[in-house]
């Protein structure tokens, strides 16, 4: 389940790597390691021990020998490198129940950049390592006067025979809109009231396919200080909108890992329906088909592949319309009635932690019978970046990309993969 495309700006991908880097850097590369020898002290007894001049064994008052002394305690930041390797890395601390501060940079040049900082907390069982909780706090402002404030939480219940995800917030978006008549943009704002998303999906007799109800209520009032516009156009904004819809999803996902996958699939076709039933004042339909995969080239190489289609229809307020969701795109600059993405990412694994990667991709939107929009043709946006494993035992990734599209080059800090907003 995801939410309206008006919350999917691509950059809005939290994570800091100023202080990975440099903690990384700084930590040194294991000696040991490095010249091939590994130095560890001879047991007790050992030949090596014993070794030299006989004695007796010491006087009853004499103070204990280093090996007999009690071991060091490990102090605080120990938690925060990795035991097998010696390099940052978040699995120990997360396990105990910590979380990872994340300031939100946001390059998106759609809200002229911003600065936010989240919590994410991951729950990992011991017996059941895929049966994960992640839990994010955030707030986020930006140059445009963007802002927000939310709750998101995803997991399993009922033995793992239950997936569920919700999320709750508040704050007030400005974007731009690009109807026909106006392509150079038009800025407008939506002041959400409230916004809350769920949803529970059963799992099937095979544990990889589940299906199950969604939900997503919002209450909005909508700015636009433009004169001069179409009165159908101009009719969606300066009015207080709530919409109520319940939906239903089937998902199949066979992902080795739901937060950086490195094999298998995560597909599903979810519609919602928006009726005064629910509490809507619009009655309209929201499709979305997705499909995520991933697999190997080689031992060092491997590959992403992602198509994504979303559709609307009926009576939908304007600023809802699916739009074209690409790295190196501008959030909203295409929409359409249709909307259709396809990316494909290679990755080049350099190191247990490092990895570089390079993606492409096309999209395009589809007018349909609404007058409001172009069909935008075939949009082009790649890019490539690299990525730092944060947390080994987790396979959680971060990094940043750097992506050419339309409007130029633009980046992202990545928390996750890229594809995980889209994702289960």
């Amino acid at each position: 389940m995801k939410p309206a495309p008006l919350h999917r700006a691509g950059s809005l991908r939290p994570v800091s790597l100023a202080t990975l880097l440099t903690a990384c850097l700084a930590q040194p590369a294991l000696a040991q390691e490095a010249t091939g020898i590994e130095i560890r002290p001879a047991p007790v007894g050992s030949a090596v021990q014993n070794s030299g001049p006989l004695v007796g064994p010491p006087a009853p008052d004499a103070p204990a020998s280093p090996a007999e002394a009690e071991p060091k305690k490990k102090g605080f930041f120990h938690r925060f490198f990795d035991e097998e390797d010696g390099q940052l890395d978040f699995s120990n601390f997360l396990a105990k129940g910590g979380f990872i501060p994340v300031p939100i940079i946001i390059t998106e040049p759609a809200v002229d950049g911003g600065f936010g900082l989240a919590a994410a907390f991951i729950t990992v069982p011991e017996d059941h390592p895929r049966w994960m909780t992640r839990r994010a706090a955030a707030a986020f402002k930006t140059g445009n006067g963007s802002y927000g404030y939310g709750y998101f939480q995803a997991g399993k219940a009922f033995q793992g025979r239950m997936d569920y995800k919700f999320g709750v917030g508040r704050g007030q978006i400005t974007l731009d809109s690009f109807p026909a008549f106006a392509p150079q943009g038009i800025e407008y704002t939506n002041h959400f009231k409230y916004g809350i998303l769920g949803s529970a999906r059963w799992h099937l007799g095979d544990d990889r396919f589940s299906i199950g109800p969604l939900v997503d209520f919002r209450k909005l009032s909508s700015e636009l200080n433009v004169t001069g516009l179409p009165p159908d156009f101009a009719d969606h904004f300066n009015r207080t909108l709530k919409t109520g819809a319940l939906g239903l999803g089937f998902h199949f996902d066979s992902r080795d890992n739901p937060l950086t996958p490195t094999k298998g699939t995560n597909a599903y076709v979810e519609g919602k329906f928006n009726r005064d039933a629910f509490g809507s004042d619009r009655d309209y339909e929201v499709y979305d088909a997705e499909a995520y995969t991933f697999g190997k080239i080689s031992s060092s190489l491997r590959y992403g592949l992602k198509l994504e289609f979303d559709a609307i229809r009926g009576d939908f307020p304007v600023y809802f319309a699916p739009a074209i969701d690409l790295r190196g795109v501008q959030a909203m600059q295409y929409q359409g009635m249709n909307a259709l993405n396809t990316e494909a990412e290679i990755t080049w694994q350099l190191s247990r932690r490092w990895s570089l990667l390079a993606f492409g991709g096309v999209g395009a939107s589809y007018a349909g019978s609404t007058r409001f929009y172009n069909d935008s043709g075939a949009v082009w946006a790649g890019g490539g970046g690299f990525r730092y494993r944060i947390a080994r035992k987790l396979g959680l990734d971060a990094g940043l990309d750097l992506a050419y599209g339309p409007g130029g080059f633009t980046f992202y800090l990545q928390f996750g993969h890229a594809w995980s907003f889209g994702m289960d």
